[in-house]
């Protein structure tokens, strides 16, 4: 073969080489960034649980409130409702008293 002939099959052999040695170090970051996806999706599915948890817990916080609430809302009307009426004895009382008073 010609010098020229084992130029060209140096340099072709070469730049395999380096492609090559390229397409595996490539090869080892996909599969570096492969793990790291799937440490990521664990992570984000025990995130994702943990919220579903809290939206949970404060679901039954806001019942629990909402029912107090109510309760207490109730309890304030009865008490409301029994004081008017007992003002309203009293005056009823104090008037029919002064209207006795004053005949």
């Amino acid at each position: 073969m010609d010098t020229a002939e084992w130029i060209i099959v140096a340099i072709l052999s070469l730049t395999l080489f380096v492609f090559l040695i390229l397409g595996i170090l490539l090869l080892t970051k996909l599969l570096d960034l492969s793990r790291d996806a799937k440490h990521l999706i664990k992570q984000l599915n025990r995130i994702a649980k943990k919220g579903d948890s809290i939206a949970s817990n404060a679901k039954e916080t806001v019942e629990s409130v909402k029912s107090a609430a109510t309760s207490t809302g109730k309890a304030v009307k009865k008490d409301v409702t029994a004081t008017t009426g007992a003002i309203k004895e009293a005056i009823v009382s104090t008037v029919e008293n002064r209207f006795k008073d004053s005949k």
